[in-house]
């Protein structure tokens, strides 16, 4: 047999395999698809916060369609809750088109999400709506990637003018157990008769990797990195006058966990603090959360979901007894809050401060959860200058507590110590009524 010709053949027939195998590998993949899709609705379900109210599924060889509205409780005092509607349009693999281009995965969907019945002036609500896309890849890997986009909008109602950047996030779930991504918006510009506002670009990333509970069920304790930065706010009044403003906060957070234990680095930053009377620069808040037990966190954390969505309920004598009993596990490892640092600088210099912050465990009593007030143990100091409280008028009063021993001055420095233990007020060593 000429070897060209069985080599033709053979080609021939991996392309009417790799064509066989295109066309019906869509059916077989839509199948894992929905179920996939339907785990996943079912794991919301079992949040304490999410109602699933409706979902459909409808599948078709190379594609289908999903819908599902569910209404999340917010507790809020004017808003109870939201319902969305979340409607999908699916493409099934192996290979796939999508935005982004060529993919081979399960599955690609591209959404709308709108709000139902928020209350609002129909002119208002069609602003909201249609604005927010996602879509989403299923990996073979079950990896889910995900880009959420928010389009740029810009609407006058009543003289009221609001212009909105388009915002974009890319967040990746991987295995179930690791969430990292990004989220980029740059700003809007809000304008009233009596005044303008201003929020110019937002940015964070996350990398979390989960070591108790379920992303689905908002009971997570996970470990890793959050950013968050704000460039700048600005209020101005209608006459030009600035009413507030904040340059460049910064945000970052990191947890980590060490036999069992976790500990959480926070740290807060501006750059300034601008409002109608006074301006403030280098504001900084250091705090670290030591001896936090990990699996005494998530029955806290599963408890606290779960009494977020039970209303009236939420502070009645079960569950605060329930709280009373994981607050004494939790406290079995000396948990320690280290405020490390809180400053800012003022025109007339800086005032900066400390506190570590510990429970006496064997002080605290399970019936009385307000029993931890009295068991808890804190360290504190700090110092400023005295021209700053003179300028805000306050020098009479700063007067009193020097001569009470509740300040120390010298010269233009004020400064105090203070400890709390044994339910026992200390300030400069001196000790204070209660």
């Amino acid at each position: 047999m000429n070897p060209r010709k069985n080599h033709v053949k053979k080609l021939l027939l991996t392309i009417i395999l790799l064509i066989a195998v295109s066309l019906l590998a869509p059916k077989f993949i839509g199948g894992v698809v929905e179920t996939e899709h339907q785990s996943g609705v079912n794991k919301l379900n079992e949040n304490p916060a999410i109602t699933i109210d409706s979902t459909s599924f409808t599948r078709n060889w190379f594609g289908g369609k999903a819908t599902t509205e569910m209404t999340i409780l917010l507790q809020d005092e004017e808003i109870e809750s939201i319902t969305i509607i979340i409607e999908e349009n699916l493409l099934f693999g192996p290979v796939i088109f999508t935005d982004e281009g060529l993919a081979l995965a399960l599955s690609y969907s591209q959404a709308d999400i709108n709000f139902k019945e928020l209350f609002l002036d129909e002119e208002i609500e069609a602003f909201i709506n249609n604005k927010i896309h996602l879509t989403g890849l299923l990996t073979f890997s079950k990896q889910i990637v995900a880009n959420i986009v928010v389009d740029k909008v810009s609407k006058e109602i009543d003289g009221n003018k609001v212009a909105s950047a388009k915002a974009v996030g890319h967040f990746t779930l991987e295995n179930n157990n690791r969430l990292y991504g990004d989220f980029q918006w740059a700003g809007l510009k809000a304008t009233t008769n009596d005044e303008s506002f201003t929020i110019e670009k937002v940015q964070f990333s996350l990398d979390q990797t989960l070591i108790a509970g379920d992303y689905y069920q908002g009971n997570t304790i996970s470990t890793g990195d959050f950013d968050f930065s704000l460039a700048s706010v600005k209020a101005i009044d209608a006459t030009g006058s600035m009413v507030f403003a904040l340059d460049n906060l910064l945000v970052n957070a990191i947890s980590a966990v060490n036999n069992d234990l976790m500990t959480i680095t926070m740290k807060y930053s501006a750059d300034k603090i601008v409002t109608a009377d006074q301006q403030l620069e280098n504001a900084n808040l250091d705090v670290i959360l030591n001896g936090l037990n990990i699996n005494v966190m998530q029955e806290i954390s599963t408890l606290m979901a779960e009494l977020s969505a039970d209303g009236e309920k939420t502070f009645s004598q079960e569950n605060m007894k329930e709280l009373s009993v994981l607050t004494a596990k939790l406290l079995v490892d000396d948990p320690v809050v280290d405020i490390k640092d809180l400053s800012v600088l003022t025109p007339d210099g800086k005032i900066e401060s400390s506190m570590q912050l510990s429970v006496d465990k064997k002080s605290f009593d399970t019936t009385n959860i307000m029993s931890i007030i009295p068991a808890i143990i804190a360290d504190a100091n700090g110092k400023a200058p005295m021209p700053f409280f003179t300028k805000l008028g306050l020098a009479p009063m700063v007067d009193i507590y020097v001569q009470q021993g509740l300040i120390i001055q010298k010269e233009e420095e004020l400064s105090f110590t203070a400890n709390f233990a044994q339910g026992q007020l200390k300030v400069n060593g001196q000790v204070i009524p209660m």
